[in-house]
């Protein structure tokens, strides 16, 4: 048998360096030890896959489990970090071998990246490299027209390939390299620290599960890499792309799985609806119509899918998020002609009707409609929807009326202005603090006005 690890991809012209950096020994040496670590069992992956798909065509029936961690309501997840408890908006499918795009996104009003390396991510090897090169030069704050700290930046939720994906480049003890033990073994290798340090990751996307087992592989995987990099247990993090006809038979016994690493799950409708062809399409008895016809929130089997995601994840205190708008506006448009006002319109009635199944927020692909999705945030008990505008006019029209009837002089009319701007940027921060005292103890407009309070009152 043979015991290396092989890099069988010559170096590209000129990106010879840039691989030598990425794959170094020690890196190759990092993947060589995770899959001597975890081979066996995803050997076993595969093979309960193949046993599933055989046992499904003779008895197609599906039913939830009577497990333990089902039948105990008691359990949550872990508390989440601070950069995690708002997952209003994420950009989806953001390969950062696109510079350009991935540059766009670190600068958007959203609250994380969906950073692929699965369905929205070619993986060639040439953008691999240049994928990973974006990927830390942006950790450490050197990719250029970037945010300079990460810690500015949306979060960062890497999407690993999925188990089915074979990184033919890379050979381990003879055997070809398993795709998403690479990503991750790279994204952790020269980021995690990083990361960890600033509050920040490491985070994941995780796709194609099909079973509570699966999500307990990862959860072993994260266990063991933390182990290596010395990181606290619970540091990674992971969302669960809910995008397989079995996983969703297995919500509570995922969670559960991951319940030191989870952030909660994600509803993927349209791979979801493509698994309901891919395990019973042969069956005549499953067969769905035309996709622009029944990958909707008007179809009853993806509002009962949808809901069964929220109400799990909200009784285990886990985040639910929606499905991604993938509608793109046509180039050079900035969303204000007919065709695209179309398009925006189309996309907020959809994640409007996600919003009233109860989730806490979704994906978008095209930066461009990220302000109109934020505009359209939330609606309230009365209907009437919550945007960034509605809540400046509601402090503007508050502070109007207190200048009038409260405040006895210039002094305080500045102080209850300073305060309408404080207020705000609390209400529409992408990361709130956790404690408003904190905030107010550290701001420094809030500490020169109590100030001068203080000594006109001496």
């Amino acid at each position: 048998m043979v015991h290396d690890v092989i890099l069988l991809q010559v170096p590209l012209p000129k990106l010879e360096e840039l691989q030598k950096t990425i794959f170094s020994s020690e890196v190759l040496e990092f993947i060589a030890a995770l899959h001597r670590n975890f081979d066996k069992k995803i050997e076993l992956l595969y093979e309960n896959r193949k046993r599933r798909a055989v046992e499904i065509k003779n008895d197609p029936f599906i039913d939830f489990k009577n497990s333990p961690e089902r039948r105990d309501k008691s359990w949550k997840i872990a508390p989440l970090p601070i950069r995690l408890q708002n997952r209003h908006l994420d950009l989806g499918d953001v390969s950062a071998s696109n510079t350009a795009h991935f540059v766009v996104a670190l600068n958007e009003d959203v609250q994380g990246i969906q950073v692929d390396f699965d369905d929205g991510h070619c993986p060639t090897w040439r953008n691999q490299l240049l994928a990973f090169n974006n990927i830390n030069l942006a950790v450490n704050g050197k990719l250029q027209g970037a945010p300079l700290t990460i810690t500015t930046c949306p979060v960062l939720m890497f999407r690993p390939r999925a188990w089915n994906m074979i990184e033919h480049n890379i050979l381990v003890d003879g055997k070809e390299a398993i795709g998403p033990l690479v990503d991750f073994a790279v994204l952790m290798y020269h980021n995690a620290r990083k990361l960890y340090e600033a509050n920040s990751g490491p985070y994941f996307y995780l796709s194609k599960l099909e079973s509570a087992s699966e999500a307990q592989l990862w959860n072993e995987i994260f266990v063991w890499a933390q182990k290596e990099f010395k990181l606290p247990q619970g540091t990674i993090k992971a969302c669960v792309l809910i995008e397989n006809i079995f996983s969703v038979f297995e919500l509570e016994e995922i969670l559960y799985a991951l319940r030191d690493h989870s952030l909660g799950l994600n509803c993927g409708i349209w791979d979801y609806c493509a698994s309901i062809i891919a395990k019973f399409g042969s069956r005549s008895e499953y067969q769905l119509p035309d996709r622009s016809k029944y990958v909707n929130m008007d179809r009853h089997f993806l509002i009962s899918y949808l809901r069964l995601v929220v109400s799990t994840c909200h009784a285990r205190g886990a985040h639910a998020t929606g499905g991604m708008a993938a509608s793109i506006l046509k180039p050079g448009s900035d969303g204000t002609d007919d065709e695209s006002k179309a398009i925006i319109s189309e996309i907020l009635e959809m994640k409007l009707k996600e919003i009233d199944c109860g989730v806490d927020g979704f994906m978008v692909y095209d930066a461009r409609t990220v302000p109109h999705v934020n505009e359209a945030a939330l609606e309230g008990a009365s209907g009437e929807r919550v945007t960034s505008r509605l809540v400046e006019d509601r402090a503007s029209d508050f502070v109007g009326r207190a200048h009038r009837r409260l405040c006895r002089s210039g002094a305080e009319r500045k102080r209850l202005t300073a305060a309408r701007y404080m207020s705000l940027e609390l209400v529409l921060s992408r990361d709130p603090p956790e404690f408003i005292t904190s905030y107010l103890n550290d701001n420094h407009k809030f500490r020169t006005l109590h100030n001068k309070a203080l000594l006109s009152s001496l």
